[in-house]
């Protein structure tokens, strides 16, 4: 958790020293500093889930996996679902083939999950998997909402009506509803 102090030694070298720190701090000492600009915050508080976390800014999708992260309680998982939901939210910012980076950390009630069905404990069963899509799908559609992620129109924006120019001397006549 980012909040804590970790370090990771291997052969008796250290690799990983991270102090404690805010999420996205953790995230951008994780994963570069290059990250910081691609990332949009995401929280979303429910009776059943608590979500938060990041997901990337459209024009940083790739068309390689790998930069997919589902954390529930605080451990990794993998879920195909999960995923179908994030990437439903994107499915018109993204060209086919490319695939959103975001790492959502859930919290849930331990009672509400089985992570006894994988021998890795990388795959859990959810209770309510179905609740579970749609909380996602929306917060993540709602981040890309509130920081102005997607398409918008722009009503403030001037079309031009193509009008004839007036020719000296004519006579202008006034417009009549048939």
């Amino acid at each position: 958790h980012p909040d804590v102090e970790f370090s990771l030694h291997h052969n008796g070298n250290e690799v990983f020293n991270l102090p404690a720190s805010t999420l996205r701090q953790r995230i951008v000492r994780l994963l570069g500093p290059r990250y910081d600009q691609r990332l949009v915050p995401m929280n979303e508080a429910t009776d059943i889930v608590k979500l938060e976390g990041f997901i990337g800014k459209p024009e940083f999708a790739k068309k390689s996996r790998g930069e997919q992260f589902f954390f529930v309680n605080d451990r990794f998982i993998r879920n195909h679902y999960l995923h179908h939901a994030v990437t439903r939210a994107f499915e018109e910012l993204l060209p086919k083939g490319f695939h959103p980076l975001y790492l959502i950390y859930m919290t849930i009630d331990p009672s509400e999950i089985d992570v006894n069905i994988h021998p890795t404990k990388t795959e859990i069963k959810f209770k309510d998997e179905r609740s579970i899509y749609a909380i996602i799908n929306s917060a993540v559609k709602q981040s890309l909402g509130k920081f102005n992620i997607t398409p918008s129109i722009d009503f403030e924006t001037e079309v031009s009506i193509n009008v004839a120019p007036l020719v000296s001397g004519q006579e202008i006549k006034t417009p009549v509803v048939k």
